[in-house]
């Protein structure tokens, strides 16, 4: 990265801080900023009949936004809340923008984030198309094992798609 990018990154960034359980981002509200997790975990979730749904747990390195609000410019269906104390690097849309038409190399980051975003949905899209639930279980212990020490069962329960007596009761029969 030229200088004057990495200049340009650290004016444009702005860090914030939420408590464990503070909303990041709000249903119903356009996704203005797109974030890196420098500290902490957070989970995205959508609201069915009631019930929160999980969809992405994320953590430290990882890009954070609702990826259908922030690109539509649209309010947005999920919810980000942080798990634990998180910390963000954060950038406002137009700032991003405003980067990649600017900064060719920008554009290469972009790709590479988006890649890597690409990599982890097919991944766990991959592991939602298991049939038992004892496969998706072991599918989430293999690739994300930390997260069973940063997450509630109950929001695994409900990733994994499944309610909270079937994940206790294979977490049972592994012992």
């Amino acid at each position: 990265m030229s200088e004057k990018l990495i200049e340009d990154i650290q004016h444009y960034a702005s860090l914030r801080t939420y408590k464990k359980d503070q909303m990041i981002l709000k249903e119903g509200v356009v996704a203005n900023y797109t974030s890196w997790i420098l500290k902490g975990a957070v989970r995205s979730y959508y609201l069915k009949d009631g019930e929160e749904i999980t969809t992405k747990f994320l953590q430290e390195g990882s890009h954070i936004t609702s990826i259908y609000s922030y690109y539509s410019r649209r309010p947005g269906i999920e919810n980000v809340i942080a798990l634990e104390d998180v910390t963000l690097a954060c950038f406002h849309y137009d700032q991003m923008q405003l980067m990649y038409k600017t900064y060719p190399e920008f554009n290469v980051i972009g790709r590479i984030v988006t890649e890597k975003y690409l990599y982890f949905l097919e991944i766990e899209l991959f592991n939602l198309r298991k049939t038992k639930a004892e496969e998706r279980y072991r599918f989430f212990v293999k690739h994300f094992p930390q997260l069973l020490q940063r997450a509630p069962l109950k929001h695994i329960a409900t990733y994994l798609g499944m309610n909270l007596e079937t994940l206790s009761r294979i977490r049972s029969n592994k012992k």
